[in-house]
């Protein structure tokens, strides 16, 4: 091979592995790009996966107002009687065996605001009570938010799941004096535009509570 043969085989060589250099530094130690992933949606959810779901429009009803009147009323026969105060003009609905509604008279029936009492039965104290009626919102409905909790009371606010409204709600359980197990139960429940009114009803109706001797 002559002079002017090797030189350009040289050339070449050099070509290749400046090329492969080129190459080899272009592929290591490169970051991997990957496509964002989008959440993906659980197969068949029991509730709807967006948060942001808005919730829908209470009832064109007017919002329970504070500093109402009272009347005292007794719930049970003796020597399971109960006492407890009512708004005047609040009309009562049996809803079971020793348990009664009561709201306005002329208020639909559902989607407004509401006062309930029950005789409890089941033998638990106050404490397994809230636990109970916590452990099954949480099961049963969407977009639960605890808003107060304690030894006899929880507070909270969920969605409906018939009509997609947001609900307020809170419970409350009481006592013989000197005993633990829960007796008799009370809660109230209502509309965002209600919430000053349902505090109001849930502190004057549970004051009053007492059993009768």
């Amino acid at each position: 091979m002559g002079m002017r043969g090797l030189g350009a085989a040289l050339v070449l060589a050099l070509l290749g592995l400046a090329g492969g250099y080129a190459v080899g530094h272009l592929t290591r130690d490169q970051p991997t790009t990957l496509a964002s992933a989008a959440p993906v949606p659980a197969r068949n959810p029991s509730y709807p996966v967006d948060p942001e779901k808005p919730f829908a429009a209470d009832i064109p009803y007017p919002p329970l107002q504070a500093g109402l009147d009272y009347r005292k009323v007794t719930l049970g026969e003796a020597p399971y009687e109960w006492a407890y105060q009512v708004p005047k003009g609040w009309k009562p609905t049996v809803e079971n065996l020793d348990e009664i509604r009561w709201r306005p008279k002329g208020e639909p029936e559902i989607g407004g605001f509401s006062l309930r009492v029950k005789l409890s039965t089941e033998h638990k104290t106050r404490e397994a009570m809230v636990a109970q009626k916590l452990a099954a919102m949480d099961a049963g409905y969407a977009d639960v938010e605890v808003l107060g909790q304690t030894g006899d009371l929880l507070s909270f606010s969920y969605r409906d799941p018939t009509r997609n409204t947001q609900r307020f709600n809170s419970f409350r359980w009481f006592s013989i004096p000197g005993e633990s197990e829960a007796k008799f139960e009370m809660s109230v429940v209502g509309r965002a535009v209600d919430q000053d009114g349902l505090e109001d009803l849930l502190e004057k109706v549970g004051n009053s509570v007492a059993k009768v001797q």
